[in-house]
């Protein structure tokens, strides 16, 4: 590295700062596109457009300097991350000089180091919750005395689109209720599915709302084609509770890279093989990036594939 604290800005110490691995696009952008595989999937919020990358022996400009400054503003930002200072307040206003601060190199390392590992966090007023529709069972039409199985599939479009969105802390929420509420079977499961709301779905765990996760709690990234428990809850309860349990199971739809689908499935099993009257009620919200930094995929879609009752 050839810059110095108050010295002019070298293309090769930009460039390492902006562009390279390690840098600010691997985090601000996306220089992993297509990347299957931990930890470089993980990075890229898929902002646009991209820094620059400064030719060899060029001068750097006031406006690359500033850019550079404005995407780590904007990852601070979004994270909740300090990133004034080190950053000196204003940008530079000459547009074709070689710019000089007196920011030591080693502050601007560390600081895009912070924001790497910060990557996942999301600051208050950064992300919005949007709503999605109510997948309804009707216990009446469709009851069921020992598994109630919901499928659905979520679609962000693209491999990449789903790496975006969860990479800059996007989650699946689910939402569930039952009703009414007549016997303590019943009342069991009202109570259960209030501890799990919301099961939250992110980049790297499923986390609900209350109580204890004895699924795996594997997120976005530690999916493969094969369902696995993401979510296990045992209900309290009398003696036929025993075998009774409730069960999100989650897969990618194909190979890593392929396309941006994610299966569910939610399973409730009860001991007590009295049919059910109650209606089950299933809500799918999306929590995405809207703050300085934006998610820029196409709105999450829910593929609603049914219920089997049995």
């Amino acid at each position: 590295m050839t810059y110095i604290a108050g010295g002019d800005i070298q293309a090769v110490d930009y460039n390492s700062f902006a562009t390279l691995v390690g840098g600010m696009n691997e985090i601000f952008a996306d220089i992993h596109a297509g990347e299957t595989s931990m930890p470089d999937a993980s990075y890229g919020y898929g902002q646009l457009p991209p820094l620059d990358t400064v030719v060899v022996n060029a001068p750097v400009t006031a406006a690359e300097w500033a850019a550079l400054f404005q995407s780590m503003r904007n990852c601070g930002e979004h994270q909740g991350t300090t990133v004034i200072p080190p950053l000196p307040v204003a940008n530079p206003v000459p547009l074709e000089t070689i710019v000089a601060f007196n920011t030591p190199p080693d502050a601007i390392v560390t600081l895009i180091n912070t924001l790497r590992t910060n990557r996942f966090n999301v600051a208050p007023l950064q992300s919005s919750l949007i709503v999605g529709s109510d997948q309804i069972q009707p216990g009446g039409a469709i009851p069921w005395s020992s598994t109630l199985t919901f499928t659905y599939q979520i679609d962000l479009g693209t491999w990449d689109n789903a790496r975006h969105f969860f990479n800059s802390g996007g989650s699946l929420n689910l939402n569930a209720s039952y009703s009414p509420a007549v016997t303590p079977e019943d009342a069991n499961w009202v109570a259960i599915f209030n501890t799990m709301n919301p099961l939250v779905f992110s980049a790297t765990t499923t986390t609900p709302g209350a109580g204890i996760n004895t699924g795996t709690g594997a997120g976005f990234y530690g999916l493969t084609t094969t369902y696995q428990s993401v979510y296990y809850k045992v209900p309290s309860g009398g003696y036929y509770y025993a075998n009774s349990h409730i069960e999100v199971n989650a897969k990618l739809n194909a190979a890593a890279g392929t396309n941006g689908k994610i299966d569910f499935t939610v399973i409730l099993v009860d001991g007590d093989l009295t049919p059910k009257a109650g209606t089950t009620v299933y809500r799918i919200d999306n929590r995405r990036a809207t703050g300085s930094i934006t998610y820029n995929g196409p709105a999450v879609i829910v593929n609603n594939n049914g219920f089997i009752a049995t």
